[in-house]
């Protein structure tokens, strides 16, 4: 993280952002780090791997934006997708109701890592790691809602990443 202060430091924010491939159409695939996953690769930058999946393959060494990837396919289980219900809300079950308190607590630390982000940009980077540590606890409560049966046979409850104003987060 690059604190902002002037037209220099935004400079440099925005040429690390366009270095990792966030996003800008670059002319080369791999953002220059080592894939943690998999270190004896080149890791592929972000624009690049979200082209990987809309593409249904992986990029590989010689592979250019031009060339697009040409690597293995990306397999997609569709049986490990699971049928989570369009745009679920808190207000479409009862309160009190299991998935509704599941949906309420994932809510609260939605707020909060929205706060803990806000206050790493705005001058307390330190927050920034505790935000890294919400994030993990954020993707365990999302995945616990989208396993849990709505009650129509068809779908599954899932994060409604509704904000909490400060006065009501517990």
């Amino acid at each position: 993280m690059l604190p902002v202060h002037d037209l220099k430091s935004a400079s440099a924010a925005l040429a690390e952002i366009i270095e990792q491939g966030e996003g800008a159409a670059r002319t080369d695939v791999w953002d220059g780090d080592r894939d943690v996953f998999h270190p004896e690769r080149e890791e592929v930058a972000h624009y690049y791997r979200f082209q990987e999946l809309r593409l249904g393959r992986r990029y590989r060494t010689g592979d250019t934006p031009g060339s697009g990837p040409t690597g293995e396919e990306i397999a997609v289980d569709l049986d490990g997708v699971l049928p989570m219900r369009h745009n679920p809300r808190t207000a479409d079950h009862p309160e009190g109701s299991p998935i509704r308190v599941a949906q309420e607590e994932f809510n609260q630390t939605y707020s909060l890592l929205l706060y803990l982000l806000e206050q790493a940009f705005n001058g307390s980077p330190g927050q920034m790691q505790d935000a890294v540590g919400v994030m993990f606890g954020l993707r365990k409560q999302a995945l616990a809602l989208m396993k849990m049966p709505t009650g129509d046979g068809k779908t599954t409850a899932g994060p409604t990443f509704e904000y909490v104003p400060p006065e009501l987060r517990n």
